[in-house]
């Protein structure tokens, strides 16, 4: 990954083929001590894709194996655990250009991802509310 620009809160970011997304994003939010963010807008493509959808109880995942187009990345950074923990939701396009989307587990860069993130001066961070869910708040000091 390269930061392309980072000013006043304001980030560009390039990932580059092979790389583990978001994971590298996550572990560039932590040795950077970012807490929370909103990534804006995102383009590229992944491959080995885990996406997935809460159903109130838990996240049914699925694989999508062949590379495809994000026509859509967006999401937010926020403290789990003690960690960041990067969120996000994406639409994809496959081969033939149908669109499929939902919460992004992981993926590998199969070309590139071009990321615009804002970092937040709020802390947010992420509370257990039953099940595998943990819903977004602000803390009260």
């Amino acid at each position: 990954m390269k930061v392309l620009y980072r000013n006043n809160g304001r980030t560009v970011i390039r990932f580059d083929m092979g790389e583990q997304f978001p994971e590298t994003l996550a572990d560039w939010c932590e040795k950077e001590k970012i807490e929370s963010a909103a990534i804006v807008a995102g383009i590229g493509m992944l491959e080995n894709i885990e996406i997935g959808r809460y159903d109130g109880k838990e996240y049914v995942t699925e694989m999508i194996q062949p590379s495809s187009e994000i026509l859509s990345l967006q999401g937010n950074v926020s403290m789990k655990e003690g960690k960041p923990f990067v969120h996000l939701h994406m639409s994809l396009a496959d081969e033939d250009m149908s669109a499929r989307g939902g919460h992004l587990f992981n993926g590998t860069v199969s070309m590139t991802i071009e990321l615009i993130m804002l970092e937040l001066s709020s802390k947010l961070i992420r509370i257990p509310s039953g099940g595998t869910f943990w819903r977004l708040d602000v803390p009260q000091d």
